[in-house]
């Protein structure tokens, strides 16, 4: 009997291990070789916020983005090995979004002022610009300067949370003041006689003058302000400023930032 029960055993461990075999699950596998390399992380990219109406500083051109700061990011991207996320925006939402870390850079041309440091810190000046004003063609010669069509005139465009916004809210006290979300919107109303002059950034009235040649004259001799243009980074992203300065000093050194500036502002001297 008890010979009968061990042969039954025996034939009952035997079928079990061809079970195993057959159906390949050996009792000790061999580790997989690939299981053993890292799943690669990806890098993350640089998000950029950018005003989409910020002609030559950032604009669309057709389908895509174009203009100064779009170069320039592009640049930076390869200089980090990095890809580039753009995320448009008004400029009265660049800076939150900064300080709520949905972006890691803000750019269109933002001019470096005392109250913007309060909350950002700005990497190296990309070029220097200043506050002018862009009137009708038709009633340029009402005034003779940027500085008197700012006084005189009663019903001035300018784009929310810019420099020349405060400039015109502390230097224009008997006039009325429109602020619009994009510079777009400002233009507009100069053209439908709503507004009698629009102040903005330099390059900003020289790119709408340009383009509205028979229509609106830029005034802009001699400038409102002396401003330095530059991107702004969260306090706590050091690091990634470093490097962006790193890059900024290398493309003024070999003719990157030159030939860029050159591409959208013909114009433009360098200092």
């Amino acid at each position: 009997m008890l010979r009968s029960v061990l042969a039954a055993s025996a034939r009952a461990t035997a079928l079990v291990l061809a079970a195993l075999l057959a159906a390949g699950c050996p009792s000790n596998p061999e580790p997989d070789p690939r299981s053993l390399i890292p799943t690669p992380t990806p890098v993350p990219a640089i998000r950029i916020g950018m005003v989409e109406d910020a002609p030559p500083f950032s604009f669309r051109q057709g389908d895509r983005p174009a203009g100064i700061d779009v170069d320039l990011a592009t640049y930076l991207g390869q200089d980090l090995g990095r890809p580039l996320r753009v995320f448009t925006m008004s400029y009265d939402e660049l800076v939150p979004a900064l300080l709520d870390k949905r972006v890691d850079i803000i750019m269109s041309g933002l001019s470096i002022s005392r109250l913007r440091e309060l909350q950002v810190d700005f990497g190296d000046p990309i070029l220097r610009s200043g506050v002018g004003v862009l009137v009708r063609r038709s009633e340029a010669s009402r005034w003779k300067s940027p500085s008197q069509a700012v006084k005189e005139a009663q019903r001035i465009g300018v784009t929310k949370n810019t420099a020349a916004e405060r400039y015109v809210r502390e230097h224009a006290p008997d006039s009325q003041v429109f602020g619009y979300v994009s510079n777009t919107n400002a233009i507009a109303e100069l053209e439908q006689r709503r507004v009698d002059a629009f102040v903005a950034d330099a390059p900003i009235i020289a790119w709408y003058a340009a383009s509205h040649e028979g229509s609106m004259m830029p005034m802009m001799r001699p400038l409102l302000t002396q401003d330095q243009i530059a991107w702004g980074f969260r306090p706590s992203s050091r690091r990634l400023r470093e490097r962006a300065n790193e890059s900024i000093a290398r493309w003024r050194t070999d003719g990157t930032l030159n030939g860029v500036l050159r591409r959208w502002v013909p114009a433009w001297e360098p200092h």
